[in-house]
């Protein structure tokens, strides 16, 4: 599954709602994050039927003037449910239809340039962040750095302009995702002062990693269209393996160690009630009985193949020299343990 972001300065023109269109069909995705459309909301309805038809849209017009942020989606791919609209920020959480993978996205799109006035997106990260329990993926265009590698010419930033950044993403447990292509997402476009900046990312929780949620950032290049980059991120879903439940196999009570594992196990002094002392020695029995089978029945077909073979090998053997006395005496070995790791074999599958 593949979402962007992209703050296009501006979806007036034709020429920008092709390239929106280009972006959303080269990649695949599903949902496309818009940013500072400067669009009036009246707008909206023509440029969906016009380009994404069947597609589902939601924005943050009513909440400011100018068209901040919008963002579309394929419903058949996709649930998306509005969990907080402001100014600068749209929270919502989507399902993945086919997987039924859950989580929360945060668009978000800052335009003040002061230590001051950036506060307030920190206090609202913090106000959103703080209560989830489940994976979220912050995105969009910060309008500043989180470290003086981050900025190229121009006035460096200062350890007092940063550690707002910083220390929300402390208190928040956020790191930036695997991130390929364009390092630095913005551009001044000013050859008389040129500056490069990386202000549009992608920040995960720990709630991703922990529920098997991976995810990779492609930047762009910005082309024509925009002095951002246009953020490409693609999600894995790898969840932890669940651990095997026990399983009882009957070919373990045929062989002659099985009695005296249990018993041996079973014999364990364990203090405490009687549900306790029970639980205690059957779970003591469980990895004796895994041990077991370990040793005795692991890699089973390959056993129950070399067993027949050496029982076949010993036959072979015999006929053309009937009288080696070792070999026949060892045939009756041979033929029982063939046949018991056939049958064990028979059972396991």
């Amino acid at each position: 599954m593949k979402i962007g972001f992209w703050n296009v300065r501006g979806l007036n023109r034709p020429l920008k709602q092709n390239g929106v269109a280009h972006l959303i069909k080269n990649n695949q995705l599903c949902l496309l994050g818009i940013l500072e459309t400067k669009l009036a909301a009246t707008a909206i309805p023509k440029i969906i039927h016009r380009l994404f038809p069947g597609w589902c849209q939601a924005n943050n017009f009513d909440a400011i003037a100018i068209g901040r942020i919008l963002i579309i989606w394929n419903p058949t791919v996709i649930d998306l449910h509005l969990e907080d609209i402001s100014p600068q920020v749209i929270h919502c959480r989507i399902t993945n239809k086919s997987s039924q993978l859950s989580f929360y996205i945060y668009f978000h799109l800052w335009p003040f340039y002061t230590v001051v006035n950036r506060r307030s997106m920190w206090e609202k990260l913090l106000e959103l962040g703080r209560p989830l329990s489940m994976p979220w993926i912050i995105l969009g265009d910060f309008n500043c750095v989180k470290s003086p590698a981050e900025k190229q010419l121009g006035v460096p930033p200062t350890w007092y302009e940063l550690k707002d950044f910083a220390d929300c993403c402390l208190a928040l447990g956020l790191h930036d995702a695997q991130t390929t292509g364009c390092y630095y997402t913005w551009y001044s476009n000013s050859d008389s002062n040129p500056i490069w900046c990386k202000l549009d990312r992608v920040l995960l929780n720990n709630d991703c990693l922990e529920a098997g949620l991976h995810c990779t950032a492609h930047f762009n290049l910005s082309g024509c269209l925009s002095d951002h980059s246009p953020g490409i991120v693609s999600f894995f879903y790898n969840p932890a393996p669940k651990p095997k439940s026990f399983r009882f196999f009957n070919m373990w009570a045929d062989h002659p160690d099985f009695i005296p594992t249990v018993e041996d196990r079973w014999g364990l002094n364990v203090e405490g009630t009687l549900q306790f002392r029970l639980c205690r020695k059957l779970k003591e029995l469980k990895s004796s009985l895994k041990a077991f089978n370990n040793l005795h029945y692991s890699h089973i077909s390959v056993r129950a193949k070399e067993a027949d073979l050496a029982l076949q090998n010993a036959q072979t053997h015999l006929k053309s020299n009937p009288g080696d006395v070792a070999v026949r005496d060892s045939l009756g070995d041979l033929r029982k343990k063939a046949i018991f790791l056939a049958e064990a074999e028979r059972h396991f599958y």
